[in-house]
């Protein structure tokens, strides 16, 4: 045995080292390897070159993020990185020379990082980084402003609103490729003020990789 499973709680066999048993795993909510930047809800506004996920957004990946980030499990990044990088693998599989140079995480706020005791995007990144081999742009991206608390909580006009440079790129990326690492991807105002940041700073192009992706028309969501 190795343990129980993440979702239904049943002891893991030998064979499921995935951390899931075979059922879960064989049910999770996976997307088809296509770009979503054009999904979002104010697509007008949406900046970066591809958008991608792993997962829709439902319950059983619900449940998982919720308690990555709200209960004190960061060992599910290990859990997960694998899910979104083979995702990223699938989505650039007919156009090699468009992987990034770096990672990015998604940075949080200082005061949301003293309440929960850790980024989940970093650790996520740090952990899809080596099953890619890329390298990992730490303290990149800094949240500029702490009035973003509220976030998830935020309809799409006001996300759209408070994340309005809202981000801060540390040094000058000129020429180079990026992506940015988060766990859900939502109306897209944060990937957008993200990639808008590394853009202004030189990035030659910045794409954005999340867990998860929640369709326009579902309540929320996650931050």
């Amino acid at each position: 045995m190795l343990g129980y499973c993440w979702l239904c709680d049943q002891s893991l066999r030998i064979a499921e080292t995935s951390g899931l048993c075979q059922v879960c795993l064989h049910d999770l909510p996976r997307l088809p390897p296509a770009c979503l930047r054009w999904r979002c809800q104010r697509p007008e506004l949406a900046l970066g070159r591809y958008w991608f996920a792993a997962f829709r957004w439902q319950p059983d990946i619900q449940h998982l993020v919720h308690r990555f980030k709200f209960q004190r499990c960061p060992e599910l990044a290990g859990i997960l990185a694998p899910f979104l990088a083979a995702q990223v693998q699938h989505c650039y599989r007919e156009q090699p020379d468009a992987w990034p140079d770096m990672l990015v995480a998604m940075p949080m706020t200082y005061k949301r990082w003293c309440q929960r005791g850790y980024n989940q995007a970093g650790l996520l990144t740090h952990q899809v980084a080596p099953l890619l081999q890329l390298p990992v742009a730490t303290g990149l991206l800094r949240r500029i402003r702490d009035d973003d608390g509220a976030q998830h909580q935020a309809g799409a006009a006001q996300r759209w609103q408070n994340m309005h440079r809202s981000m801060h790129c540390s040094r000058d990326v000129s020429g180079l490729k990026l992506a940015i690492i988060d766990d859900v991807l939502t109306t897209g105002a944060s990937m957008s003020a993200a990639a808008d940041a590394l853009m202004r700073r030189g990035a030659k192009v910045v794409d954005a990789w999340a867990l998860a992706y929640a369709e326009p028309h579902q309540p929320d969501r996650e931050d």
